[in-house]
């Protein structure tokens, strides 16, 4: 048995927005729509492939990717409003109707921008009131103990005969009160 599988690149990976083919803004890229586009990239390539057109429906899909059916059909509204693909309605057995998609382009990732943080306001206002604040430093002297080791003591344990007192209860011995 042949396990198939969809490869998932480490750009698309990290990446967390792509660009619209239509309007060149950047759209938020979630799991979900990663998972969707590399699953539906995959079939379209295997139908491609095969010289037809690719016709999963959105249920499937959603089963197969283990997404809700309304966020497949979002996000092949999204794909289709931002030019990257194409759906095509074809009558089927009277009034039922069946999708063909066709894929336009890769998804374009939007580069990712290393988020440098910047100071907080109250901390620039706090060192603008104090500019001759500086703090001190107090040396702290370590020192070192060497640990002492005693070495144990053999103990030998010599039960006697009776090794009790006398009003001491013993076990299995009943003692009259009186």
């Amino acid at each position: 048995m042949t396990e198939s599988f969809c490869k998932l690149p480490r750009p698309l990976m990290a990446a967390t927005q792509w660009v619209s083919l239509t309007t060149g803004e950047h759209l938020a890229l979630s799991g979900q729509d990663k998972i969707l586009w590399v699953w539906m990239k995959d079939r379209y390539d295997f139908f491609i492939a095969q010289r037809k057109d690719w016709f999963d429906n959105q249920d499937e899909i959603a089963k197969f990717t283990g997404c809700s059916v309304s966020t497949v059909k979002r996000f092949i509204g999204l794909l289709s409003k931002h030019g990257y693909m194409k759906k095509t309605q074809r009558r089927m057995h009277g009034c039922a109707h069946s999708n063909s998609y066709t894929i336009v382009q890769d998804l374009m990732l939007a580069p990712v921008v290393k988020a440098k943080p910047s100071p907080l306001p109250l901390v620039q206002q706090m060192q603008e009131e104090r500019s001759e604040y500086a703090p001190i430093i107090f040396p702290v002297s370590v020192t070192y103990t060497k640990p002492v080791i005693v070495p144990p003591e053999p103990v030998s344990f010599h039960p006697s005969v009776q090794d009790y007192s006398d009003d001491e209860p013993q076990w299995g011995e009943v003692r009259s009160s009186g």
